[in-house]
């Protein structure tokens, strides 16, 4: 079952401090990531409640990048 977290990227993010999201499975003690969006936003807790609704809707990996992008849209608009 596939599991999304909130992390901080500072690596990939160059000193920007950003959050962003990884779908992973754990399985047998060992975390596997399967897909990370680096960089998405610096606002914690939109992307806790994003992470939370992707978890309660089961949604597939492939699908995190434009759940991502329809996301940011919808919260600029």
């Amino acid at each position: 079952m596939i599991n999304y977290f909130v992390f901080k990227d500072e690596a990939k993010a160059l000193g920007n401090g950003k959050y962003g999201i990884c779908a992973c499975i754990l399985s047998g003690g060992l975390l596997d990531v399967v897909k990370c969006v680096y960089g998405i936003s610096d606002n914690i807790v939109w992307l806790r409640a994003l992470a939370d609704k992707l978890n309660q809707q089961h949604v597939e990996p492939i699908h995190l990048c434009e759940i991502i992008e329809d996301e940011l849209y919808i919260a600029k608009a």
